[in-house]
Parts: C-alpha cells; structure tokens; sequence
C-alpha cells in the first residue's frame, strides 16, 4: 500500500521522508543512499538516470536482477515519451510527471538534478497511484530528492574540479619542462602515475570555432572517448585541447591507433558541434619522462601546422610533415602566393585557361620519385602521356627540371598549393 492514501497521515509521511532525505545532503551520502531512502519510504522504484536514460544508480522495495529488470522494463516500455517526459523536466527545470496508460501500468515522475545551470542527471520514480493524491506527494518527494542528489552531484563536481586543476598543473610541469632535473621529473611522473622509464608518445587534440562558439563540452566529448577507448593512456583536458599520454614500444602500432582515435572523434565532433573543428597532432615516439615534453612539443608543433595547412590530413603526424614545417613558419600568405606565381604561374594559368592538369601530373610524378610508370598507374593513364605533360609544363612555365635548383624549387611550390591551398 502506498504511505500516503490518508490525507494528513500522508502529509506527515511526506514531512518525514523530506526530513530524512535533508539529512543525507548533510553526510559524505552518495546516490545509492538516497534512492534507497525514496524507494522504501516511498514504495517506489527509484533511480538515477542520465541523459541517454543509462542508470547511475538503483533502488526498489526489492533487490537484486529483478529489480533492475522491472525498472528497465518500466522505462523501455514507451522510451519516446520517456525521453521526452526528461527533456521537458530539464527545459522547465521542475519535476513532472507521467500518468500511467492501463491498469497494470505504473505512473512515472522525473525531476532534474540541477548543479549550477546544468540538468546533469534526473531522478526518476515508478509507482502505482490510486489517486491524484498519491501522484501529488510522489513529485514532491521525487523533487526534493532531486535537490539532495544535486547537493551529492555538486559536491563530487567541485572535487572532480579541485582535481583536475591539480593534475593538469602537475602534467603542465611534466609538459612544459625546461631545465629542471631529470629525478624531478621523474617524481612528477610517478605523481601522474605515469612509469618514467617508459617509451612514450603524445597526441594533442585542439577544438576550434570559427565563430567564437564555446568549445568546453566537445573538449569534454573527446576526453570521455578517448579515456574509455584508451584505458592506458594519460587523458588530461585543458578545456580547449586534450593532450593524450599513451605508453608502449609499439611504434607503428601506437601511431596507427591514436590515428584512428582521433579521426573518430573528429567524426563524432563534426556531427555533433556543427562549426567546432577538431585538429589532431602526433609527436614521435621518446623513451623516459624527461623527453615527454619533446613529443609534446612536437604534436604541438604538427597542430600549428595543420591548422595553417587545410589540405593535409585530418591528423598531423609531426613525423611526416617534412617541408611543412618550414612553410609553416611563413605566416605572410603573400609570400607563399609570390613564390608560387614565379615558379608555377604559366602552369597554373594555363590549367584554368584550358581544363588540362598539369599541375596534378607534376605533383604525381614528383611523389612518385620520377617514375613515368607509377605516375602514370596513379593518374591512370599512359607513361607517355605523363612525359609529354612534364615536357609541356617545363616550357609553359621555362623551368628545366633537370636543374638542381629548379627542381626543387618546383617541388616547394607543389607541396605550397597542395598543402596550404594557395592557387594562385
């Protein structure tokens, strides 16, 4: 039977149960304990949620499988308006309520658990009520618990936070070290729990907006994919970037899966934030603590790059940047579109001018170390095609590629229109 079917009985049920749940937010209570206390006072189910409806915490008058499995069964039996009964209790930031369909159907209650401005989770009762009555006391009950819950929530947010600050002031030391001794950074290390005589590498993800967006809760995203997917890593989030510390002396393997990491949560960005852009730089592989700030800097440096360079691959590998990390370092565009115009100019006028490709056969053949056949097999068409086109580009543009000094510079301007986007 449920506690409150007599009117001031039901009232006196209610004080009591607020009061034993107020007591709670004044003890180191977690989640459990006030779901309990809502459950069996209550003769509810009772559970925190979140807001993909996946539960943090579980209580019923019973215990056990069956338990979850009735709550489950409860909440899957009409998700649609589940998800939307939670939607419009964190948009109106009150408990509301959800009448049960038939008479074997249970009512729902949800009420959010507000921490700041934010509905971080949501507390949700399932009960049989015989009458408005009954509902009436549930939501104020569910709602009052909602607020201990939020207490519980806001006290783990500003540990988490106290924390974080101090173990990304700790990585910040370990990252950004100068001149201190090899033993203290080795201490840092072991602080991070990071062994410091291992072999490392680092990968920095940097999110950006084009239009001033805050970026805070894809950086948050991409911390919580990439810590799940890649348990033995270091995760720390610096708010705008998220720089991943990852052991193992598996060089091309460490280098092939953090690739694959950080195209799939530039994916998941992209779908996600429209307008955030996510830039991945990998550093190279080091041995020991004290050269963990140098494949720091080195991913550091393939994100610079890559943010300059559109073109390159969605993921910098400091490794392969070659060339690129000197025309990286020219941040007058002028200068690159006059360098192009002098060496490439009649090629690439002649291009527009005429719907030929010179310009990718050049590209094709210099990447193809001056093989006429693996250009050809690459452009799919005829070594003698790619011959006659590297002839005809030589004297449109009047470089000799069989000079040192033009070949090269040649090559440069290839990599300036392929990599930055200059077309001049």
């Amino acid at each position: 039977m449920t506690p409150w079917r007599d009117e001031f009985a039901g009232l006196r049920h209610i004080v009591a149960v607020c009061s034993e749940l107020s007591s709670l937010a004044t003890t180191d209570s977690d989640l459990e304990q006030i779901v309990t206390v809502v459950a069996e006072r209550a003769g509810v189910w009772a559970a925190v949620v979140d807001d993909s409806l996946s539960v943090l915490a579980l209580c019923a008058e019973g215990s056990g499988r069956t338990t979850a499995d009735g709550l489950a069964k409860v909440l899957d039996s009409d998700p649609e308006a589940v998800s939307q009964l939670v939607a419009a209790a964190a948009r109106m930031r009150r408990a509301l309520s959800l009448p049960a369909a038939g008479a074997s159907a249970v009512s729902l209650v949800v009420a959010p658990i507000l921490v700041g401005d934010d509905s971080v989770a949501y507390l949700v009762t399932a009960g049989h009520d015989a009458d408005e009555t009954g509902e009436d006391a549930r939501v104020m009950v569910t709602e009052h618990a909602a607020m201990v819950c939020a207490v519980v929530l806001g006290r783990r947010r500003v540990v988490a936070i106290a924390a974080g600050r101090a173990r990304r002031e700790l990585f910040d030391g370990l990252m950004l070290v100068g001149d201190r001794a090899e033993a203290d950074v080795e201490v840092w290390a072991r602080h991070l729990g990071i062994e410091p005589d291992q072999r490392h590498r680092v990968l920095v993800a940097v999110l950006c907006s084009a239009t001033g967006a805050p970026v805070r809760a894809a950086t948050d995203m991409v911390e919580h994919m990439i810590a799940t997917r890649c348990p033995a890593a270091t995760v720390v989030n610096r708010d705008v970037d998220v720089v991943v510390l990852v052991p193992g002396d598996d060089d091309a393997g460490l280098a092939r899966q953090l690739t694959a990491l950080a195209r799939l949560c530039r994916k998941a960005v992209t779908a996600r934030f429209p307008g955030v852009r996510l830039i991945a730089g990998l550093g190279d592989p080091h041995t020991g603590a004290a050269r963990i700030n140098t494949s720091y800097t080195e991913a550091r440096r393939a994100v610079d790059v890559g943010r300059l360079m559109t073109r390159l691959p969605d993921v910098t590998a400091f490794a392969e940047l070659g060339v690129h990390r000197l025309l990286a370092q020219v941040h007058d565009p002028g200068e690159l579109d006059g360098f192009v115009r002098e060496v490439l100019g009649g090629v690439i006028d002649h291009d527009r001018a005429n719907g030929t490709d010179y310009c990718a056969t050049l590209t094709a053949y210099f990447r193809q170390n001056g093989s006429l056949q693996r250009a050809a097999a690459l452009l799919h068409t005829h070594p003698n095609t790619v011959a006659y086109r590297v002839h005809r580009a030589e004297k449109i543009a009047g470089f000799d590629l069989g000079s040192y000094t033009d070949r090269l510079a040649v090559q440069v301007a290839l990599e300036i229109v392929d990599g930055l986007g200059v077309d001049a």
